[in-house]
């Protein structure tokens, strides 16, 4: 079914790009849309993604799946904006304290916000596995990284996520 995709994209046949954008776009927008933190870059990065997939796609040699190859294209679009617009995270903004009756929404909040103080390879790596569902594997093909790289990464994201909601839900915490 792949090698027949990569034949039509290669052709450039429109039915086949239509539907091979339709099927990867939600998951790459999610991604670029965690990263990046707002909706009109994601959606640029969305795009230019598949943009340089389209133009490459002549270059697709099949060693990883067309999903990994185009979130590692997805991912080297992120990095270069985030050269370029020199992104960093707050340290410790300040919080109120929740009360007995948190909402959801400040929750999710407050789990973004714990999630973007991350350092950005450890965000990165955490978002690629938890969020999109890649392997180890995957995401070393993904960011050109070791295997043992991600695995450290994926180490310290979760430790200073659980130190991070901790302090900020300790009620939630300690009830799970």
């Amino acid at each position: 079914m792949e090698a027949e995709l990569l034949e039509k994209l290669k052709i450039k046949d429109a039915d086949a790009i239509t539907n091979w954008v339709e099927q990867h776009h939600k998951d790459l927008y999610r991604l670029l849309r965690h990263l990046t933190r707002h909706n009109e870059t994601a959606e640029d990065l969305t795009q230019q993604t598949f943009i340089r997939a389209i133009n490459a796609i002549h270059k697709f040699q099949g060693r990883c799946t067309m999903r990994t190859w185009l979130h590692r294209i997805a991912f080297r679009e992120y990095a270069a904006w985030r050269r370029k617009h020199r992104i960093f995270a707050p340290l410790n903004p300040e919080w109120g304290k929740p009360d007995a009756a948190i909402s959801e929404i400040e929750t999710n909040q407050g789990i973004l916000n714990a999630l973007h103080r991350l350092h950005p390879a450890h965000r990165e790596a955490f978002l690629l596995h938890e969020i999109q569902e890649l392997t180890i594997e995957e995401i070393a093909e993904v960011t050109g990284d070791s295997i043992g790289t991600i695995k450290s990464r994926l180490h310290h994201a979760r430790e200073k996520l659980k130190r991070e909601l901790a302090t900020t839900f300790p009620q939630v915490i300690h009830e799970h």
